[in-house]
């Protein structure tokens, strides 16, 4: 399952897991896109309708529409959130709005929580079945993998600056004063590359991957 599938590094972990033989639900609120490439990979790929991550009746009830089609759900990758390139007092002297930090935390940190809960519940869920029959988000990583140790893995991916419709709207101006190298931004794919490797690997557990080109930010 695949968190904010319609864009940027979403869409390329979820082209490049089909193009491995693997199946994505997507998790996501852009209707359009979300039904443009479940429509082009169809059989690959399920668009449950938009899910709202921050939400526990939406998340479960796209769930429960993916593993009607599938099955179950075997794993998560969280590329869900939103930024808020602005400071906390303007020039004015007026304060930030409250609202738009709310809802970063909502997005970025709440629904990242609820996703990564509700998922690791179903997975456990299926061992026991199956057993019957025979993851701030980072200071979460490694508290969640050692909790949910012998049935779940939790890896934090933390990429830097990538050629997705949020990376995009930052200045090249600014860009340039942090790039070390590679001196460009990150392409979607690589960070599918290595959202797979996570997935292939199962000795990757507990960990916060850095995925940057050296690049460690100062003041912007």
């Amino acid at each position: 399952m695949i968190v904010r599938g319609s864009s940027g590094l979403g869409e390329a972990t979820i082209r490049t897991i089909v193009e491995r033989g693997g199946k994505v639900i997507i998790f996501d609120i852009n209707e359009e896109r979300g039904e443009a490439i479940a429509a082009e990979l169809a059989g690959s790929v399920v668009w449950p309708g938009p899910t709202d991550v921050a939400s526990e009746e939406s998340v479960t009830d796209s769930i429960d529409k993916g593993v009607e089609k599938f099955g179950n759900i075997s794993g998560v990758v969280n590329c869900g959130g939103i930024g808020m390139a602005q400071k906390i007092v303007f020039r004015n002297g007026e304060p930030q709005s409250l609202d738009i930090f709310t809802e970063v935390v909502r997005i970025n940190l709440i629904g990242t929580f609820n996703v990564c809960r509700l998922i690791a519940a179903h997975i456990i869920a299926n061992i026991k079945k199956s057993a019957e029959k025979e993851g701030g988000v980072a200071g979460m990583t490694l508290p969640m993998a050692r909790d949910l140790a012998g049935q779940v893995r939790v890896c934090t991916i933390a990429p830097g600056f990538f050629g997705t419709p949020m990376g995009n709207a930052i200045k090249d101006t600014i860009l340039e004063k942090h790039m070390i190298h590679p001196y460009r931004m990150g392409n979607p794919s690589e960070f599918a590359h290595l959202a797979c490797a996570i997935i292939e690997n199962p000795m990757m557990n507990g960990e916060i991957i850095r995925i940057d080109g050296a690049v460690r930010l100062g003041k912007l």
